[in-house]
């Protein structure tokens, strides 16, 4: 059967490609055909027009105006920083990110439209990079020699250990909260809850920090079958993972039963090990991955247990089979899954598949449902995260920051990249991409039921471990009766990567 390596496997595989502690190949967003490691700036792109217009840009926040004397006067909110207006003319502030294609010609167009409206004469130069382990990398030699920009992307648990490198993050409770440059309880309210408490947290010393601004998501859905489904008796969509064991076992007892013996052993859940699979279903089964001390992970818990055992379970009767090597989108558009489990990213490529297929089944995109009717979605993404250096030259980055996760820009962003907004009042300007994407728009509607994966720094080297623990679970050889050991030795792996990964 699959077993888990030792802990020091682990972090020496790491190590082996990342000069720094941290490095997520898998999260690697690469665009392009440019030799890996390359960036371009911003002086050397020529921005494609973009298709998706939505909205008007909103002109950027200006410094509020002098307060003047009435009959009944009012106190003004003052500025806690000790910058003045006009130290903010003609700064240059630099900005890492990791998109190519499509995406930085997009984000390069917002960009632009920054430098010529803004009321400071605030200008951004953009470095592209060959995707996030790229950009990574480049941090990691700028924590070294002290070469960073003043604004960069990056994932929670990478802002934490990058934090912890050296302090070099600037703490955005300050600007957020600014009377004058931050956000109004109005426009703080207006980030999903689930995204704005993500990048707030307690550091070593109990002081509250918040080192990131929520830019936008993406989630793991199942992508779900109506019409197979329909054809096997069912109505309505599953809301409990009773019911979608039900269905997934008759669809697997459909392509067994049916004379093509092509597809037997098919039909029902299409397993696709990955880390936030394991994440995703203890939280259906009403469990957490985080100490609520927040002093590590805890996956030795009867959450889990019953989590894993639910999964073995449809391995074991039939119900769900792993083909590897196979792409899922094409599975799920030949009705050899009724189901599968993938990131909303995959949602061109299921589109694609069914085209390509010409399926005109009727499929939507769902949460995992909970094991007592409570859903989940389970979402990832970076944020908007900014260096330390002078005041008026953090505040030019936040500035430029807020601006980026604007509405009208946020409109834009995720309608084009079929990714969740981080911001509620985003939806407004969504009615036309929303009215001609309905699967889009039924990951979008799921968006109150979010839940972040652990923002420890140790998080990326934990989904390592966590990939060898899913390996195990569906190894043939592998009995439901090994899942407390498995839960056991998962827990002591990330007591120690805990310890290791700060």
């Amino acid at each position: 059967m699959g077993t888990m390596k030792p802990i020091s496997a682990y972090l020496t595989a790491f190590l082996k490609h990342t000069p720094g502690l941290l490095l997520i190949l898998a999260l690697a967003a690469c665009n392009g055909s440019q030799t890996p490691g390359q960036a371009t700036t911003a002086e050397s792109l020529t921005p494609a027009a973009q298709s998706t217009t939505l909205a008007t840009v909103r002109p950027t926040r200006t410094p509020a105006a002098t307060a003047t004397h009435t009959p009944t006067p009012t106190p003004v909110p003052v500025s806690t920083l000790d910058v003045q207006a006009d130290a903010l003319n003609g700064m240059i502030i630099t900005f890492w990110h990791p998109w190519r294609g499509e995406q930085e010609a997009l984000l390069q167009n917002m960009i632009s439209e920054f430098n010529r409206s803004n009321a400071w004469g605030i200008t951004i130069q953009a470095t592209a990079y060959d995707g996030l382990s790229w950009m990574e990398q480049a941090v990691e030699s700028g924590l070294s020699s002290g070469t960073l920009p003043d604004l960069l992307v990056g994932y929670n648990y990478q802002a934490r250990h990058w934090d912890a490198s050296g302090r070099v993050l600037v703490d955005l409770n300050e600007y957020a909260s600014d009377p004058t440059w931050g956000l109004s309880a109005e426009e703080q309210a207006d980030f999903y809850p689930a995204f704005w408490s993500e990048y707030a947290y307690t550091s070593a010393t109990g002081a509250a920090k918040r080192l990131g601004l929520p830019l936008h998501r993406s989630a793991l859905v199942v992508y779900y079958n109506r019409s197979f489904s329909l054809s096997l008796g069912f109505s309505g969509l599953p809301e409990s993972t009773y019911e979608l064991r039900l269905r997934a076992c008759a669809a697997a007892e459909a392509n067994t039963s049916d004379g093509q013996s092509g597809n037997d052993g098919t039909g029902g859940w299409l397993i696709t090990p990955q880390p936030s699979l394991l994440v995703g279903w203890v939280y259906a089964f009403g469990g957490e991955i985080a100490r609520p001390d927040g002093r590590g992970y805890q996956f030795n818990s009867a959450e889990a247990g019953q989590a894993l055992d639910y999964l073995k379970g449809l391995q074991d009767s039939g119900c769900a089979y792993q083909a590897l090597g196979v792409d899922p989108a094409v599975e799920f558009a030949t009705r050899r899954a009724l189901f599968y489990t993938g990131s909303l990213s995959e949602l061109p490529a299921v589109e694609a598949a069914f085209a390509a297929a010409g399926n005109r089944d009727s499929w939507t995109i769902l949460p995992l449902p909970g094991d007592e009717g409570d859903p989940v979605l389970v979402t990832y993404g970076p944020a908007l995260l900014i260096t330390r250096s002078e005041t008026e030259r953090e505040l030019a980055a936040w500035l430029a920051a807020e601006w980026l996760v604007d509405p009208s820009n946020q409109a834009q962003w995720v309608a084009a990249n079929n990714l969740l907004p981080v911001r509620q009042s985003t939806l407004d300007l969504l009615g036309n991409p929303l009215a001609e994407n309905p699967h889009w728009a039924a990951a979008v509607a799921l968006l109150p039921l979010a839940r972040s994966e652990p923002a420890y720094a140790s998080w990326s080297v934990m989904r390592w471990a966590l990939n060898d623990a899913m390996a195990a679970l569906f190894d043939p050889a592998f009995t439901s009766g090994q899942i407390p050991d498995l839960l056991k030795t998962l827990d002591q792996t990330a007591l120690e990567i805990f310890t290791q990964v700060r």
